[in-house]
């Protein structure tokens, strides 16, 4: 039994907590808040095919720094995870790398929308946690963008009740728009080539295939004020839709392509201060379910080259609490609303059995976001300078503690 003394909830109230572990310890929790632990719903840790970048015995150590016990990764690995039997030998990689590091992460699986294995979808239904569809072309080889292919997609997931979750950009856009920007090298370029039209195109088209086939969708990483818009009209329909905001797209906006290029080249890209403010809105207004951090780590290296030459995607997910945390300390969050955002919803929409993992936070805690320091394999972040207020301390995984700062324990 692990018991968790003198310590606050989110709403301030002391007490003590018990949690079932195969360890008799006690940890003085005085000074400190116990949130549960967070889920992720949105990382990609690169195995197999890109071990070089992030693997998940580096990510798994990153995961538990930032309180996260719980993620969902993406099929566009390689090879992709578009068959079953490529899932299956995920898992196996993923449980081995997991054991040599002793975290055993909770996870979950996606399957690989593509348009040549439409009958492998029905195999996986119970072994993941939804299917991925990418509308716009992106890291890797996956890529669903016709009507009838999307169509298929839709109407499988129905009969399946899986979710599908869309990365919501339209092709033909982008296509177009790259064609009309080709001579400029500019990093902001990004957001011209990725433009919000692409996103609401793609937003729209995949509600209405939702609202077609009565399909649970999951909108990720929301970027703009007219997808936002989509989502909550669609909502107040009745369309099963959800939507997913990331930190970048909610503490980061384009004018950093100033003093960060190509570091902060993500699909979809960042966008203005005014997209900025009405996720914040659609946060406030529950149009937003959950919060991904979208970690996808690549090497230094590879992102300092030139655009056009350099991939897209940030690593966040040790800082996905710090920086909610502090936009707590700020005013911009309640306690509640992260518990939600990273915990609640999440279980509600994809189903997920309940569990008891907690993290504890120290609210008062500051400190210099430094890239020395991050557990991710890349060891680089777009905050990386940045001061926090509120950091996790310890995360307890499974009746397993894990000390991210000193905390008092003793044996019971």
């Amino acid at each position: 039994m692990i018991i968790i003394k003198n310590v606050r909830d989110h709403q301030g109230n002391v007490s003590d907590i018990e949690i079932e572990s195969s360890h008799n310890i006690s940890i003085d929790g005085a000074g400190l808040t116990c949130l549960p632990a967070l889920v992720d719903t949105h990382v990609h840790f690169r195995e197999p095919g890109h071990s070089h970048k992030e693997d998940w015995g580096t990510a798994a150590q990153a995961a538990i720094e930032g309180g996260v016990t719980t993620v969902f990764d993406m099929p566009n690995n390689n090879p992709p995870c578009i068959t079953l039997k490529n899932l299956h030998l995920k898992k196996a990689l993923i449980d081995k790398k997991l054991s040599t590091v002793d975290i055993p992460l909770r996870y979950h699986l996606y399957f690989g929308a593509d348009c040549h294995h439409f009958d492998e979808i029905p195999k996986c239904r119970n072994q993941v946690v939804g299917i991925k569809v990418f509308m716009g072309s992106s890291t890797g080889t996956l890529l669903v963008n016709k009507q009838n292919d999307l169509e298929r997609v839709f109407e499988i997931a129905a009969s399946e009740d899986m979710i599908i979750s869309v990365h919501a950009e339209d092709e033909e856009i982008i296509s177009q728009n790259s064609k009309k920007f080709s001579s400029e090298t500019d990093p902001s370029v990004h957001s011209k080539i990725r433009h919000p039209d692409a996103a609401k195109a793609a937003t729209a088209q995949a509600i209405a295939l939702a609202e077609k086939y009565g399909t649970r969708l999951c909108i990720l990483h929301m970027s703009t004020k007219e997808e936002i818009e989509l989502v909550r009209e669609a909502k107040a329909r009745g369309v099963k839709v959800y939507a997913e905001a990331t930190p970048h797209h909610l503490f980061l906006d384009d004018s950093r392509y100033r003093d960060l290029g190509t570091k902060v080249q993500v699909n979809p890209p960042l966008r203005s201060l005014s997209d900025q403010e009405a996720l914040w809105i659609g946060i406030q207004d529950d149009t937003i379910d959950f919060i991904g951090t979208d970690h996808a780590p690549h090497t230094l290296e590879e992102k300092q080259r030139p655009y056009g030459s350099a991939p897209s995607g940030v690593p966040s997910i040790e800082l996905l609490l710090p920086l909610l945390l502090n936009a707590y300390n700020h005013g911009l969050l309640t306690l509640e609303q992260i518990i939600k955002l990273t915990r609640t919803r999440a279980e509600e929409v994809f189903r997920l059995e309940p569990h008891s993992d907690v993290v504890l936070v120290d609210l008062d805690l500051e400190k210099r976001v430094d890239d020395g320091q991050l557990k991710t394999k890349c060891q680089w972040s777009p905050y990386h300078g940045q001061v926090l207020k509120g950091w996790p301390v310890c995360t307890i995984l499974k009746g397993n503690i894990y000390e991210i700062e000193a905390v008092q324990c003793q044996k019971l």
